[in-house]
């Protein structure tokens, strides 16, 4: 059966709740644990008066021989001995060789008040410590409201415990940072640890459960004998980032409990408030799209609107828009937010009822690979949290106008779609598309059917009867330009067996692949051929 006893204030404690932020400590050996029952204001002729555990306070002005007096202090065991100001080093040898805390107060500080607020922390050690965290919580939700930021959040956490401080969103991004003196050091290899998903601890991967969570949990860090102690930001229901604090294993208090549970709670309103302001721009920039989009907007009005949403409308442009490529799939809510996520510069992301609409501002030197890199981006990150639900995205042609991006949308909305007619894993341009436009004009003409058999009928029959990949062989054959140790390497097949394929290919079908007109009857075939099984498998 276990009591809930009131516990003994540590001298780690006392010195970091109840006295001066640039207070020091000398001490040979290890001296935060250490008891402290009592505080004692005495002069260094009084060391009679002294007992265990008492932290004294030395009263000015100090002896010359002030030096002697610590080996007294020590036997007596005295918890620690402070005075004002910086001691000289035969005070700081002293105190060292005799085991005793030398706490270093600065020299200005008024003795009596310090001595009355050191009680109060040693006779309601918990009360006391509640007391501080309230204080500490006060004066981070005085940062929100001032617009300080989670950054100027972060470091008020830190100064207050001693601990490095981390603030990070949901995806685990970090959004703050503040850190310790001693673990500047190993700055990258926090960093990088922390945004692993896989050390993210299993009570908070779930965001709701996480919520439902009550407390902190403290995890060891695989180096440098470190912890940290990580708590869920929840609102309205959900963990949408987690607060940890970084130190050295075992030196966690419950103080920093405390701090670490109100400083999650005050970063939530600050992050809240964050989203609140993004939901109004996202607002803003979603009716410029739209007008846009429309034709409502006059050069001049979509350049001033688009400086305004912080969009530099000067150069070339192409538009991306996004969809989930089945008719089951999460909220376009949450494709946004994954978007949003990615944090390129020059992109107005935009959601609508059924898609997602990206304008791309493009360089001079990359042109549409700008656009295609980002459409990749956005595919990969929403396959790293939404691994069953695939994508189909459209890229439109550049254009150096705003007010003709509506063109590029239309084209990206028309590149998206044979996207998911053919269930292509990779983000489509429209202007690669031109074949597909015209065979999309003959798709249920049965012309188009004709032509796909009388050209490769025989391998369509043979592969399905054998088996086999002839058609992928031959794709790959032309998508490579004939070469064939790099149409060999992108299938990871033997250039011998390469070899063998397009032979056996020229026996079942009889084409003349050096006849040019041969070749470019095959290659659209290909197409039609590519075109009509999505056709036929949806």
């Amino acid at each position: 059966m276990t009591t809930n006893q009131p516990q003994t204030l540590t001298l780690e404690e006392l010195v970091r709740l109840a006295l001066p932020p640039d207070t020091r400590v000398w001490c040979e050996s290890d001296w935060r644990a250490r008891p402290v029952n009592w505080v004692l204001s005495i002069s260094a002729t009084e060391s009679a008066r002294s007992q265990a555990c008492d932290f004294a306070l030395l009263l000015p002005p100090y002896p010359a021989d002030l030096a002697a007096h610590f080996s007294q202090w020590a036997q007596i065991g005295v918890a620690s001995v402070a005075m004002l100001g910086e001691p000289d080093d035969a005070i700081v040898t002293a105190a060292c060789q005799a085991q005793l805390p030398l706490v270093a107060i600065p020299a200005h500080t008024p003795l009596r008040a310090l001595e009355r607020r050191a009680l109060e922390f040693v006779l309601a050690r918990d009360a006391a410590i509640e007391q501080r965290a309230t204080q500490v919580y006060q004066q981070l939700t005085t940062l929100a409201t001032e617009n300080a930021g989670l950054p100027a959040m972060a470091a008020l956490i830190g100064r207050v415990t001693g601990k490095t401080v981390l603030v990070q969103d949901k995806r685990l991004n970090i959004l703050a940072a503040w850190f310790a003196a001693t673990e500047n050091a190993a700055r990258a290899l926090v960093e990088k640890w922390a945004t692993n998903p896989t050390n993210l601890p299993d009570e908070f991967r779930d965001r709701k459960r996480a919520a439902q969570h009550p407390a902190s949990l403290e995890q060891t860090l695989p180096y440098e004998n470190r912890a940290r102690l990580i708590t869920p930001i929840v609102a309205q229901g959900m963990a949408r980032g987690y607060l940890s604090l970084i130190a050295e294993r075992g030196t966690f208090q419950t103080f920093d409990q405390l701090v670490a549970v109100k400083g999650a709670a005050a970063c939530a309103l600050e992050m809240a408030k964050a989203k609140a302001v993004s939901e109004a721009e996202k607002r803003v920039r979603g009716g410029f799209v739209e007008a846009l989009l429309a034709g409502n907007l006059s050069t001049e009005e979509a350049e001033s609107w688009a400086k305004r949403d912080r969009y530099n409308p000067a150069g070339k442009h192409t538009v991306i828009v996004v969809d989930w490529a089945r008719k089951e799939h999460p909220s376009y809510r949450r494709l946004e937010t994954v978007i949003h996520g990615i944090k390129r510069p020059a992109m107005l992301v935009h959601a609508r009822e059924d898609e997602v609409i990206v304008f791309v501002r493009l360089e001079n030197e990359t042109g549409i690979e700008r656009a295609r890199l980002i459409a990749e981006t956005i595919r990969h990150q929403t396959h790293a949290e939404f691994p069953n639900d695939p994508l189909a995205i459209g890229i439109g042609r550049a254009t150096d106008s705003l007010i003709r991006l509506r063109d590029s949308y239309r084209e990206a909305r028309q590149a998206l779609s044979l996207a998911r007619r053919l269930a292509s894993p990779t983000p489509l341009y429209f202007g690669e598309l031109s074949v597909y436009r015209l065979l999309f004009l003959l798709e249920r003409h049965p012309e188009l059917d004709a032509f796909r058999q009388e050209m490769i009928g025989a391998l369509i029959e043979y592969d399905r009867t054998q088996r086999t990949n002839l058609l992928e062989t031959l794709a790959a054959y032309f998508a490579h330009k004939g070469n064939l140790t790099q149409t060999a390497e992108a299938l990871f097949i033997h250039r011998n067996t390469l070899l063998y394929r397009m032979e056996r290919i020229r026996e079942i079908s009889g084409l003349d692949l050096d006849n040019p007109e041969t070749r470019l009857g095959v290659e659209l075939a290909l197409r039609a051929h590519r075109l009509l099984l999505a056709r036929e498998e949806s």
